[in-house]
């Protein structure tokens, strides 16, 4: 059961990673885009900055699950790589028990703060007028990969 749940999670990131891909994708895409309007005819999407804007912070918070996974993200081992492994183990646990809590924390006021954005229909002060809780969304949804994918990797280690 355990294999399973991890599986799950682990591909969950993993489809994270791919979003996260397909946002940097498009983010490319649409600054050329703007490039070569600007150079050839002097027009400009004039949703590029906004838009790239928006689809960086969801290639950020989609690929905080895959990152972790693939153990990407910055660790600072000088002292505890010198500790015996029985505390190395147990400094693991506490560290990723610290991680899902505050991961915990920040999906729980980001689903707060999206939920306000939508009851009081706030819009972006650009040309577009964007509903900001659509750009919103991709916070809780990376905070809860993450959060699946802290769990995940707790549950790999404790099984060591």
């Amino acid at each position: 059961m355990r294999e399973k749940i991890i599986r799950l999670i682990d591909r969950l990131s993993d489809a994270g990673a791919y979003l996260s891909s397909i946002l940097l994708v498009i983010i490319i895409v649409l600054i050329v885009s703007n490039i070569v309007l600007m150079s050839i005819w002097g027009k400009s999407i004039m949703i590029t900055d906004e838009y790239s804007a928006y689809m960086f912070a969801g290639f950020v918070m989609f690929g905080l699950g895959y990152t972790l996974k693939e153990n990407g993200h910055i660790r600072i081992n000088v002292l505890t790589s010198h500790l015996p492994k029985r505390i190395q183990f147990l400094f693991d646990i506490l560290r990723m028990v610290i991680a899902l809590l505050l991961s915990s924390f920040m999906f729980y006021y980001s689903v707060i703060m999206v939920k306000q954005a939508y009851i009081y229909q706030m819009r972006a002060d650009t040309v577009a007028q964007t509903l900001i809780w659509i750009p919103q969304l991709c916070m809780p949804i990376g905070f809860a990969i993450l959060c699946l994918q802290l769990l995940s990797e707790l549950l790999k280690v404790v099984k060591k």
